[in-house]
């Protein structure tokens, strides 16, 4: 039986995290496609739930405002997206996280996406980030 609400949503935070391997390949593709000043960087978006809910043969969809997110992914306390550019930030600051089973019917989770704080280190010295695994406990 699918359930008719979505999982609560409690917070949303951003982490700058070093990028996997596929990860620099995506962001390699990116700058391929005209983003040259992109970094080996992952932001990692987490939304952390009250309760993470059951696997299911048909999930929730993520928007944030009226983009779909297309891909996410489980961590011990929610889910996470990756971001690699961060004009992403820019284009969708304080927009609202939600979820749609349909694309039509959408569910506010009442928290909004914030263009995260610059990393700590220097963008040419991405190995002082945190690794993913470590950013996803």
């Amino acid at each position: 039986m699918l359930s008719s609400t979505p999982p609560k949503a409690v917070s949303v935070e951003v982490v700058a995290a070093q990028a996997t391997e596929a990860d620099r390949a995506v962001v390699a593709h990116l700058r391929a496609g005209g983003k040259q000043a992109l970094a080996d960087v992952a932001y990692l978006v987490k939304v952390r739930f009250e309760t993470m809910p059951s696997p299911a043969s048909h999930g929730w969809a993520l928007y944030v405002g009226d983009h779909r997110i297309p891909k996410y992914w489980p961590y011990k306390e929610g889910i996470y997206v990756k971001v690699f550019d961060p004009q992403f930030f820019a284009d969708h600051q304080g927009q609202p996280l939600r979820f749609s089973r349909d694309g039509t019917e959408f569910f506010d989770t009442g928290l909004k996406l914030e263009t995260p704080q610059p990393p700590p280190v220097a963008m040419s010295d991405v190995s002082q980030l945190p690794l993913q695994v470590a950013a996803l406990k």
